[in-house]
């Protein structure tokens, strides 16, 4: 039987469909979100994360910003912005400088308030972006310039366009949010400290298991964006990898954005953030390839990234398709700056009356390194406290440990190194608080979104004091509505990492990078108390003023003077040429003859292409950003450059015709112009 409907009747049958599917999206803000590309020199720049001093040789990934707007709609000036970016830390300088450029274009839209700038923490990101000098020692390269304009100017102004993209993509839609527990992916590395904390046995695991996840939806249904936060060290690629990558976290946004056929050269795309949390002592469980026994993973760098990026994309995945509980209500952005070197701690929060904070020193621990990343320095290891190691530096020299001893009196006599006994159990090596080698007002921020608490940390926070901190937002902001919160790692400013008592004292890598001494973690518990507190009662807290340090001279790596060939080479020439011929899994190798890749960064643009052969016409098959693909530089002689081009042959590819594309620029001796030139491999099949 045919059943006809009348013309308004159908009309209105219609207009009710769309209304129920709008009110199925709906929300209550306005969302948006951006990505851009901020990667640096690939080639004899700097690397933040493992401090052993070595170049930048090549480009397995590029690296990103990513920005998530969520405002007001009845408010359009009530809006906090988030940004992850695949950086080892986000220092003073970048968080500075970005906010002047955002106010220069916005006005008094986007502040240090509203703004947080955080770190996935990959230790194979571009360095040289600090402007204080303990972090530029950490960032030295092999000219020991600690210091690169280059990539400074390219990680901020990345930064900036992400926001740009985010704010201009700004459309009503929901925040819908969704935690699970990541299982077998993070492994405790510091059991020796964690085992110290008197709370230990109120918890099952010894590393925070939880992923928070937010999923931002425009109310006509179309996806924006994802950000989740899991706690764990981006270093499943070890001190011994010299390419930029994401690694691990990079692995699972690539994954996650592929699968929703993100482009970042588009202005509007979706963007997926595995962003960091509480995870000053957690590692992988796959490890990497120079740990320590116990910690150690497989030889090839790249399969431990990718397993344990894996299981990071999994987990989102599922959580993405989960409901979810739809955010609403408040949206509120808190900030301060406190100066730490002139910090007093309540009774409350010491439990001990009031402590003023030590000057920021480091210990000698933080010479070993962490089981991720170990020194392999002889006679320095992790656990060294004023009680085993001795007083003086002739005491460590006699006792077996020359060369402790040695550095301690060399520390001594340039004034490195001076005992102060507010820090003990510390045994110093560097009073980086005397030298102003690193920053001592320090930002503390929370985001309240509906009942979501993100909480900005400027340090690598450890297990358990992530789990006093969330404890202590959660009760003071409870009248809010607030029921769950997450700690933002490694945000808005780099200083080191952040320990409880107990593990301060056990002085593992963790507590001896606790720059202001036992207290400190008090310290930011009562300063995320008094922010609970102003975002309760809508007050402004007293701030100090940051020092702004961009004028200052910094130490720098000479740049590329001139490119060189052979009379008788082309810029581009293929020096060894593909074979005719690879099955899929295998790996195809082409050497160029090019530039410098600090002529050109190709900033939202690609060092290769590979092409695939569609009837007569070739089409653009995989770029430098893919994971299965890689930039390999190395200098031959004084000025001339070998460029391998790398492509593992994925499982998924076509059979079919393929061919390799270089695209660079070289830099001309007589008149210092930098020219573009392009390099083409044969054809082969792959099949």
């Amino acid at each position: 039987m045919q059943v006809f409907m009348k013309p308004l009747s159908f009309v209105l049958l219609c207009w009710s469909l769309v209304l129920g599917m709008q009110s199925s999206h709906a929300g209550e803000y306005m969302v948006g979100a951006g990505i851009y590309d901020i990667t640096g020199a690939a080639a004899e720049s700097n690397l933040f994360g493992y401090a052993n001093s070595k170049d930048t040789d090549g480009l397995q990934q590029r690296i990103f910003s990513r920005a998530f707007i969520i405002g007001s709609q009845s408010n359009s000036n009530n809006r906090v912005v988030f940004i992850s970016a695949d950086l080892g830390a986000i220092f003073q300088s970048v968080k500075l400088e970005v906010v002047k450029k955002l106010n220069q274009k916005y006005g008094s839209l986007y502040t240090n308030d509203n703004v947080m700038l955080t770190a996935t923490h990959t230790h194979v990101g571009s360095g040289g972006l600090s402007h204080y000098t303990l972090y530029q020692i950490a960032s030295a390269d092999t000219s020991l310039a600690g210091y690169s304009s280059q990539n400074f100017n390219a990680v901020v102004d990345g930064i900036v366009s992400s926001i740009e993209r985010a704010h201009d993509n700004l459309t009503a839609g929901s925040v819908d949010l969704v935690q699970g527990e990541l299982l077998g992916a993070s492994v405790n590395r510091s059991l020796d400290g964690y085992n110290q904390n008197s709370d230990k046995n109120q918890y099952s695991n010894d590393t925070n298991k939880a992923m928070t996840l937010l999923r931002l939806t425009a109310d006509n249904g179309e996806e924006l964006g994802m950000i989740n936060w899991f706690a764990v060290h981006n270093t499943s690629l070890s001190n011994n990898y010299t390419k930029l990558s994401g690694d691990n976290k990079g692995y699972a946004q690539y994954r996650f954005e592929k699968d929703k056929n993100s482009d970042h050269r588009q202005a509007k795309t979706f963007v997926a953030a595995f962003a960091n949390s509480d995870e000053g002592d957690v590692v992988p469980s796959d490890g990497n390839a120079n740990s320590v026994p116990g910690f150690q993973g497989s030889s090839d760098e790249l399969s431990n990234a990718v397993n344990a990026g894996q299981r990071q994309y999994d987990k989102a995945k599922t959580l993405f398709a989960e409901t979810g509980s739809r955010m609403s209500g408040s949206l509120v952005a808190k900030h301060v700056w406190a100066n730490m070197e002139d910090y007093w701690v309540r009774s409350e929060f010491s439990g001990d009356g009031w402590q003023k904070l030590c000057s920021a020193a480091r210990g000698f621990s933080f010479a070993a390194g962490g089981e991720n990343g170990p020194s392999n320095i002889d006679g320095i290891t992790e656990g060294m406290t004023i009680h085993n190691t001795g007083e003086t530096a002739w005491d460590r020299f006699i006792s077996g440990s020359p060369i402790i001893g040695a550095l301690q009196f060399i520390a001594g006599l340039t004034g490195l190194s001076q005992d102060d006994s507010c820090q003990h159990d510390k045994p110093i090596l560097l009073s980086t608080g005397n030298l102003n080698w690193v920053p001592e007002i320090l930002p503390f921020q929370i985001f309240v979104v509906g009942e979501l608490a993100i909480i900005a940390a400027p340090s690598e926070v450890t297990t358990m004091a992530g789990r006093r901190i969330r404890a202590e937002v959660l009760s003071s902001l409870a009248g809010y509505g607030v029921n769950k919160a997450v700690i933002a790692g490694l945000a808005n400013t780099y200083s080191g990492y952040l320990s409880t008592p107990e593990e301060f004292h056990s002085q593992q890598y963790e507590g001896a990078s606790t720059a202001f001494g036992k207290h400190t973690l008090a310290a930011y518990m009562q300063t995320y108390s008094d922010l609970s507190d102003a975002i309760l009662d809508g007050s402004t807290m007293s701030s100090a003023i940051p020092i702004d340090k961009s004028n200052q001279n910094r130490l720098e790596r000479i740049g590329v003077v001139a490119d060189g060939k052979y009379w008788y080479e082309s810029w581009g020439k293929v020096l060894q040429d593909a074979n005719s011929s690879y099955s899929i899994g295998s790996e195809v190798k082409v050497t160029f003859r090019g530039g410098h890749p600090k002529n050109n960064l190709r900033t939202q643009d690609s060092y290769l292409i590979v092409q695939r052969k569609v009837g007569s016409n070739w089409e653009d098959y995989a770029y430098d950003w893919d994971w299965n693909t890689e930039y390999r530089w190395k200098r031959k002689g004084l000025d001339r450059s070998d460029i391998d081009i790398i492509w593992r042959i994925p499982a998924d590819t076509p059979s079919g015709d393929y061919r390799i594309r270089h695209y660079g620029n070289w830099k001309n001796f007589w008149d210092g112009k930098v020219r573009s030139y392009k390099g083409t491999s044969r054809k082969f099949t792959v099949g």
